[in-house]
């Protein structure tokens, strides 16, 4: 009676060891599956931040575009300012025999002179305005891009931990389902 009690007892023992290392497997299988969730979110992640990066990237090439766009059409504004001088000198220097043509030819040069003036002055003064602009949005763009680089190698060294915590988990669990 008291070897089968034994044994008894010692059946409760082991049946409470199994029970108990079932749940640490459990327990074990859930904490994997947790961090192989949390390695996929994280790789998503950092695959966000590097596109934008090339987002980044590709507004800065845009602007740089524009302010060369900008730059040619006040040179273009500039070449037709200097045609126009040099038309009036032209027109200065000849011996027209008719005074008042001369004079009207005059007025219609000053006044395209007058009117290219203004043209490279306002698309000087637009480029200034679009160039701060550009300067200021590249700056924030810049800074956020620092920051979601900080962010991508903190991230990366998580998921380095992550990868690193699953392999612990399978050395210590070392166990076959099927």
């Amino acid at each position: 009676g008291e070897e089968i009690d034994s044994l008894q007892k010692i059946h409760v023992f082991n049946m409470q060891k199994l029970k108990n290392s079932e749940l640490r497997l459990a327990e074990a299988e859930q904490k994997i599956r947790e961090l192989a969730l949390n390695i996929k979110r994280k790789e998503e992640l950092i695959k966000e931040l590097v596109r934008t990066g090339k987002d980044a990237q590709s507004v800065s090439r845009q602007y740089s575009l524009k302010i060369s766009k900008f730059e040619q059409e006040i040179e273009q504004a500039k070449r037709e300012l200097a045609e126009m001088q040099k038309q009036l000198q032209e027109l200065d220097s000849k011996e027209l025999r008719d005074i008042p043509e001369k004079v009207v030819l005059q007025k219609e040069c000053l006044k395209k002179i007058e009117a290219a003036k203004l043209k490279v002055q306002r698309e000087a003064r637009e480029l200034e305005q679009k160039v701060a602009q550009m300067k200021h949005q590249q700056s924030q763009i810049q800074k956020r891009l620092c920051e979601e680089s900080e962010r991508k190698k903190q991230l990366e060294a998580e998921l380095q931990q992550d990868q690193q915590q699953i392999e612990v988990g399978f050395f210590l669990f070392p166990y076959d389902k099927d």
